[in-house]
């Protein structure tokens, strides 16, 4: 999910993908649902959705009907959406065989959740409010990207969930939880970097060489500290892993940061790092970060050995 951040941007520029595989059979066919009601209830589906999410039972039954600006979005996906069946068979190869569904569902609701999520292994949920609140008009110029970015992100996770249900993962430790959210929401941020994240000519853009300053250190600090603790301890580092402004995810973002470091010179890049699971962000984070991070992980490593 991309939180709340204004980036300037006025061209689209595509995330890189892999070669797409050939036509399926069958495209994955994208159903359009309505998660509110003429009245202005939210569906049953989208109760069950952000409840599912841990959201305030009284802010998610309220009566809330659309907004004219909620209307315009909701239609907006409607037509963007027929744009992104293509997409879809360069997202699923690196999973391969566990394969994209046939069918998916994205449902349109006004509250109580962020503006994109997966419910389940075919569910992605939209909330018109907060792509209101966060993005404008759905015709202001970066937004097509946006919702494009977006989709690849949720998307991904529809495809991780397939994948998880073949190699299952329990996060039944808070390092555990938090390889397993590394490997996912670092994958998803990946297909979130808008242009501002994109190298340039001479090397990595600003925002890439800043943030990976900041974040770099902290994510070894951070993985430290997760390595021996327990679950009350773990909350706020879990809690700051994917969450909050899209630039100060310690985790999330130097794994999608990496990862479009390494897509440019190897094309199978996003393949290995799919099909390493969350067990396989030890190596990639090593391989990554500079030498003198690197050995304090490799030491966070052996220390999680230990105590679990």
């Amino acid at each position: 999910m991309i939180r709340t951040l204004v980036v300037p941007i006025l061209l689209t520029i595509a995330t890189a993908l892999p070669p797409p595989l050939p036509a399926a059979e069958t495209p994955t066919r994208i159903r359009i649902v309505s998660g509110v009601t003429a009245k202005g209830d939210a569906t049953p589906l989208w109760l069950a959705m952000v409840r599912k999410r841990g959201a305030d039972d009284r802010l998610a039954s309220a009566i809330k009907p659309l907004t004219p600006e909620e209307r315009a979005w909701a239609q907006y996906i409607r037509t963007r959406s027929a744009q992104w069946p293509a997409q879809i068979p360069a997202l699923a190869q690196p999973f391969a065989p566990a394969g994209a569904p046939r069918s998916i569902s994205i449902v349109l609701g006004n509250r109580a959740a962020a503006d994109a999520f997966t419910h389940d292994e075919v569910t992605i949920g939209f909330d018109l409010s907060e792509l209101q609140r966060n993005y404008g008009p759905p015709t202001a110029p970066a937004n097509a990207d946006l919702m494009d970015r977006l989709f690849r992100h949720e998307f991904t996770h529809l495809l991780q969930k397939r994948w998880l249900a073949l190699h299952p993962w329990p996060t039944d430790s808070p390092m555990r939880t938090a390889l397993y959210g590394l490997w996912s929401e670092g994958l998803g941020n990946y297909y979130s970097l808008s242009a501002r994240w994109k190298p340039t000519a001479e090397g990595p853009s600003p925002a890439t060489t800043a943030a990976l300053a900041e974040l770099e250190p902290l994510f070894t600090e951070s993985m430290a500290a997760l390595a021996c603790t327990d679950s009350a301890t773990a909350a706020p580092l879990l809690a700051h892993l994917s969450s909050g402004p899209f630039n100060k995810k310690w985790g999330a973002l130097p794994v999608a940061l990496w990862l479009q470091r390494e897509v440019a010179r190897d094309p199978e890049a996003i393949r290995n790092f799919a099909i390493g699971g969350p067990a396989g962000v030890w190596d990639f984070a090593a391989r990554n970060l500079p030498a003198e991070l690197a050995g304090k992980v490799a030491e966070a490593r052996e220390a999680t050995a230990r105590c679990n």
